[in-house]
């Protein structure tokens, strides 16, 4: 046990474990001992270290990343990275209403707190209560300009259901789109709001996912106009994504062009969890529910290949999968895809070669829901509820001067 009693490490014959208490669940840290004899865990006493004995010698794990101070007792709502790296938006549930702020990734520094939204209202007339039945609407434009958000409620049948879009560079509201008007209706069996949004190039239009009886509708929408466009053709679906030229749209296994939207088999048939473009558009790339993810090129027309599921194996052993996919991001110089999963892990992947690189990077556990790249390729950036943004050092020349800063010397020969 920690010194504050937080955490708990386990061991045994196969790996080592941390457990944020009294939260359980899945562990926060998981190391593979590799067939090592585990004879003794120890915590140290001011540092975020944990020592494991193994034969004569002592093994130290720096968990400075996991154990961080960021971590929130009470999550956050939401949490979205714009595709360019570059801003966070954070959406809090307080007592009668949600706040949303954007922040800058480089410093965490807080760059706006956005109009409070309207909550939805019911066709009975009574306003909707925030508590456990709404939930927040977040989403970037693919360039990072512009940002949308409102409020959902799943299940619930409004007469009114605004989102605000945002002018992320300018610093103000650029127009309000109101999601539950009567012309947005197709037929008069009972819908759902939407409870998925994914913004277009420039924040100019919105496409939409919305429950019904039988499933997910989606639509496009005007936000200049403040108008639904297009009801698409199809059984629609809950994972959205626009193309960076706004010229294809992709719910689930369905892809939309020109109006047309054929079904189209992304990952072997399997659920898909989430999708994501590359920054120039010209790679897709698709995750589902047992871990893996295929890589297309971005018309879809040539799936380059599948990238296997590298997660650990479940700690509940009467899970058949490790973890379910939840974020996705490509590097802006497309070499690089980062996959996130609901168990805490990334997983950083060269997409030449489709081979992970390195093991998964250390996180402070808990669902990863959002990742982005900087706009060098360098630092990879991910978020969740309980940690809104995490940092890694990935380009070479800066890990090289952290383990030389580490060893206490920065003038480290070859030899040494």
């Amino acid at each position: 046990m920690s010194a504050n009693s937080a955490l708990l490490a386990t061991g045994d014959g196969q790996e080592i474990r941390v457990w944020r208490l009294p939260s359980g669940g899945v562990p926060v840290f998981r190391h593979s001992l590799d067939n090592e004899s585990l004879s003794g865990l120890a915590w140290h006493s001011s540092r975020p270290l944990l020592r494991y004995l193994e034969g004569g010698t002592v093994h130290t794990l720096d968990l400075t990343t996991t154990l961080t101070r960021a971590w929130r007792t009470s999550p956050f709502a939401g949490v979205r990275l714009s595709p360019d790296g570059r801003t966070l938006a954070t959406a809090e549930r307080t007592r009668d209403r949600y706040v949303f702020q954007l922040r800058s990734t480089r410093d965490g520094r807080l760059l706006r707190t956005l109009p409070t939204p309207s909550r939805p209202v019911f066709r009975t007339g009574i306003p909707t209560t925030l508590g456990d039945v709404t939930e927040p609407l977040l989403s970037f434009s693919p360039d990072g300009n512009a940002f949308a958000y409102g409020v959902s409620v799943p299940g619930g049948d409004t007469a009114s259901q605004r989102l605000t879009v945002w002018d992320v560079a300018a610093g103000r509201v650029r127009t309000t789109v109101d999601l539950a008007t009567a012309a947005a209706t197709p037929t008069a069996a009972y819908t759902e709001p939407r409870d998925t949004i994914a913004l277009g190039p420039g924040g100019r239009t919105l496409l939409t996912a919305r429950g019904t009886p039988d499933g997910f509708v989606n639509e496009t929408w005007d936000t200049t106009r403040g108008r639904r466009t297009t009801l698409l053709p199809g059984p629609g679906g809950g994972h959205l994504a626009v193309s960076p030229d706004g010229g294809l749209l992709v719910t689930d296994n369905r892809l939309v062009r020109a109006g047309r939207s054929p079904a189209h088999d992304l990952v072997q048939h399997d659920a898909v969890e989430r999708i994501a473009f590359a920054p120039d558009g010209s790679l897709l790339a698709a995750g589902d529910g047992t871990g893996r993810v295929a890589v297309w090129d971005g018309d879809l027309r040539h799936r380059a290949g599948i990238l296997r599921n590298v997660f650990l194996t479940p700690v509940d052993p009467s899970y058949d999968s490790a973890e379910t996919i939840t974020a996705l991001a490509f590097s802006p110089d497309g070499g690089t895809l980062a996959v996130g999963g609901d168990a805490g892990t990334v997983q950083l992947w060269d997409i030449a070669t489709r081979q992970p690189l390195g093991p998964s990077l250390p996180t402070p556990g808990g669902s990863v829901d959002t990742l982005a790249f900087s706009p060098d390729s360098t630092t990879p950036y991910a978020g969740g509820a309980y940690v809104p943004l995490q940092r890694y050092v990935v380009d070479p020349d800066r890990a090289v001067s952290l383990v030389c800063s580490r060893a206490g010397n920065t003038e480290l020969t070859r030899a040494q």
